[in-house]
């Protein structure tokens, strides 16, 4: 098993008023582990790029011990998985200086093909992906379903400023609206046990997106991303408590 360590001090800019690290600025982090673990193992963006594609998260779901706070040096293992005819999976374990778990945390990838907009078939590309691997959570990580009880919380303009590398919205923008929109209707505050992304469609500059919300038994909440015009479903998510 190929595991890739990745260390980092928690910076003022990337907390709560709490002083504890945001959810989408912890998932940066994670992304970014990620990335440079495929650039070294061969199948990063470099080699997609020669593919005509790139890597798009599909599936994520994080579990939280205790979220880290500003100036804390935190430390991540990640590792790939294995993988199917279209997603790969990676695990990712956070640890703190006395190497006590922060968290763990589940992910699942395809490969976007740039030019259809379409999942690539892994088993036909040369990538040397690993067939299979310790998992961070025991059994299949199941994708959220969509609910019928949302209503809605805000809208959202997508602005230059949440594209990033890939041309389109980074995941960790639908998170940081997630939260924003709980946050108004919910008023929620404090730790986050659990947070779970199932990621649906894309959004590019210039599209709206539409916030809906509702809250479930036990401190569980749900959020639905939607674009305006076609009321095309973009993202699931579920916060836990």
């Amino acid at each position: 098993m190929d595991v890739s360590e990745i260390a980092f001090t928690i910076r003022t800019s990337e907390c709560r008023p709490d002083g504890k690290i945001r959810i989408a600025s912890l998932m940066q982090y994670l992304q970014e582990a990620a990335a440079l673990h495929a650039e070294g193992l061969g199948f990063g963006f470099e080699k997609l790029s020669e593919m005509d594609g790139y890597w798009a998260l599909s599936n994520f779901r994080i579990e939280i011990a205790r979220r880290p706070a500003w100036g804390e040096h935190v430390t991540i293992r990640t590792w790939p998985s294995g993988y199917s005819r279209v997603v790969a999976s990676r695990e990712f374990i956070g640890e703190d200086q006395d190497k006590r778990e922060l968290f763990k945390a589940g992910s699942e990838w395809m490969i976007l093909d740039k030019r259809r907009n379409r999942p690539k078939n892994l088993f036909h590309l040369d990538l040397a992906l690993p067939e299979s691997a310790e998992k961070a959570f025991s059994g299949q990580l199941s994708r959220l379903q969509r609910r019928d009880d949302y209503h809605e919380a805000d809208r959202i303009r997508v602005r230059y400023s949440s594209i990033d590398l890939n041309g389109h919205v980074n995941n960790t923008e639908y998170v940081r609206w997630g939260f924003d929109a709980l946050r108004t209707v919910f008023k929620i505050d404090g730790d986050v046990r659990s947070v779970q992304v199932t990621y649906l469609s894309e959004l590019f500059e210039g599209d709206e997106l539409e916030v809906l919300v509702s809250s479930g038994a036990g401190g569980h909440f749900h959020v639905l991303g939607r674009k305006s015009d076609a009321k095309t479903d973009v993202f699931l998510m579920e916060v836990c408590l």
